[in-house]
């Protein structure tokens, strides 16, 4: 299965991560992988090609990460949340997807990000949970 990639646009790497951070607790979404920092340039182009329109904001901080949804039900709960960062879903069927994934591996990873245990009651159960 090919993950959807999430484009997090902000002012800085920490509140990238507190986005990423709140994907995974209160979006219920499982982060695949490490997230990566691109350049401005890419996530600008990256941007237009997935929204049709020019970005009307320069953002300092530019992640990208995978995630376990498919792309309609990561939209749904990121209107269900609200990120500290502009949040861009980025569907594995598109030009932009494919680019993301050729340069993968030439993007520096996003240090200092662990992704959040999900308690109870935040984003389903995990395995065994609530089960008698």
């Amino acid at each position: 299965m090919r993950n959807t990639i999430v484009l997090v646009r902000t002012d800085n790497f920490q509140k990238a991560s507190v986005a990423l951070a709140d994907l995974v607790r209160y979006g219920g979404m499982e982060i695949r992988g490490d997230p990566r920092i691109i350049p401005p340039a890419l996530s600008d182009w990256a941007f237009e090609k997935i929204s049709g329109e020019k970005p009307r904001r320069k953002f300092r901080a530019h992640v990208i990460a995978q995630v376990d949804l498919p792309p309609a039900k990561a939209i749904g709960r990121l209107t269900d949340i609200h990120p500290p960062a502009h949040v861009l879903v980025i569907p594995p069927d598109s030009e932009v997807w494919e680019e993301l994934i050729r340069l993968w591996n030439t993007f520096e990873k996003l240090r200092g990000f662990h992704p959040p245990k999900r308690r109870k009651g935040e984003g389903g159960k995990k395995e065994g949970e609530g089960e008698f």
